[in-house]
């Protein structure tokens, strides 16, 4: 490995750029079986990171997995053969358009796998170092931080009449660079345990970036990046703590340590099945409570009540993300409670999550003097259905999951937004 600029790194393994034709078989579930020389050349990827271990999914864009493969594999199933012109990833990340041909692979009159055939029709682009680094953020998913965040803020408003536009600012910035820096690091330690290289799938949603494996970013680089991030966030809440006091240290320090171990050493907390605990907790009392205190300088009932709600649907986003990665997880030791339940079991309990966040509002407004306005959260109830009848009908299928890890992300989206609504209508 050559060490470049700017936390570059170039894998000494990359060939040149071929224009022959390459073929690549796999089995049924997308895992490469044979993978010729001109396909190591085609796609930068060599034989020993490649058979046995990745998914095919790995050679398209991420944003065609849920659509274009899918439709691939069935058309190559119903009409005998898939042609058409692509766009194709190489390892480094950079893209080049081909024809492909998909064709199943029967023996004895059984489907056992496919073979693709990859003609190449333009050079790569140059190496998309900037936007692998973007995708190393996974900025997506910071809804899961921002929309408690508001939250906070809307029921401190609503609750106690307390609006501050500047400590919210600082509590948004503070909450999301602490997020992006968990997301970079849990990606760092992932690869250097070996998680990242057990992932078979390419399900957008579930088993982390992934971007260290290109071998373009440095691990090294990444990793501070991703402790900056971490020391941004704590500079933030340190600077908040001199404005509101000490309660909100514990709440900051707690937040803090989770983002790091969550699967970050000593601890690893995902790795000894405290990880989904860890990740209800962050996102739903630290950061809505250490919001709410920052512009209310209390502590109500009602305010706990939102952030435990909230708290569970996010738990639910990282449950259902986490049973694709049930075989690469326990690969290396990573027992998470969806791993020590199987997907049975962890669907049952997605259930309860769910419905959990959806009971505890409606008993806040009887028991905790929470405003009835807060109901209409209950209004996003049946989005938080779809993704369970579609965990129960994809299993552990990581690319018939896609849908339904989208899904639970967009309930707790809408039902954010409909609390959201809720408490401001309360407070005005």
């Amino acid at each position: 490995m050559r060490r470049g600029r700017g936390g570059i790194s170039v894998p000494d393994s990359e060939r040149p750029f071929t224009e022959e034709t390459s073929v690549i078989t796999c089995d049924m579930s997308g895992v490469v079986q044979q993978y010729s020389a001109d396909a190591e050349a085609l796609f930068g990827w060599t034989r020993e990171e490649v058979i046995g271990k990745m998914s095919v999914a790995q050679f398209h864009l991420p944003k065609n997995v849920p659509t274009l493969v899918p439709r691939l594999l069935r058309e190559a199933m119903e009409k005998g053969k898939f042609e058409e012109e692509v766009t194709l990833m190489r390892k480094t990340g950079a893209t080049f358009r081909a024809f492909l041909t998909v064709r199943p692979v029967v023996r004895d009159d059984q489907p056992v796998g496919f073979m693709g055939m990859t003609r190449p029709l333009s050079p790569p682009t140059k190496v998309p170092v900037g936007r692998l680094w973007v995708q190393s953020l996974r900025a997506p998913f910071l809804i899961a931080s921002i929309v408690p965040v508001f939250v906070g803020a809307v029921a401190a408003w609503a609750i106690r009449d307390a609006s501050q536009p500047a400590p919210f600012v600082l509590c948004l910035l503070g909450a999301m660079s602490i997020h992006l820096g968990a997301n970079m690091a849990n990606d760092a330690w992932d690869y250097r345990s070996g998680n990242d290289l057990a992932v078979r799938h390419l399900n957008p949603f579930a088993g982390g970036g992934r971007v260290l494996l290109r071998g373009v970013l440095n691990v090294r680089t990444h990793l501070t990046v991703a402790l900056t991030f971490l020391a941004i966030g704590s500079v933030v809440g340190l600077y908040l703590v001199t404005q509101v006091g000490l309660p909100l240290l514990w709440l900051g320090i707690l937040g803090v340590s989770i983002a790091y171990s969550y699967v970050g050493p000593p601890f690893r907390l995902a790795h000894h099945g405290l990880g989904e605990i860890a990740v209800g907790l962050e996102f739903g009392p630290v950061t809505v409570m250490g919001t709410y205190f920052v512009l209310a300088r209390a502590f109500d009932l009602p305010a706990v009540v939102l952030s435990i709600s909230l708290g569970l649907l996010v738990t639910g986003i990282l449950w259902i993300n986490e049973v694709p990665d049930i075989p690469a997880d326990s690969s290396v030791g990573k027992r998470t409670l969806v791993v020590r339940l199987g997907v049975a079991r962890a669907t049952s309990v997605l259930a309860g999550l769910l419905a959990a966040a959806y009971i505890i509002l409606a008993l806040g407004v009887l028991f905790t003097g929470l405003t009835p306005w807060a109901l209409l959260g209950i209004i996003a109830a049946p989005l938080a259905a779809k993704p369970l009848r579609g965990l129960r009908k994809a299993g552990a299928d990581p690319h018939a999951l896609i849908p339904s890890n989208a899904a639970t992300i967009l309930a707790t989206l809408a039902t954010g937004l409909f609390l959201l609504a809720g408490l401001a209508l309360s407070a005005i």
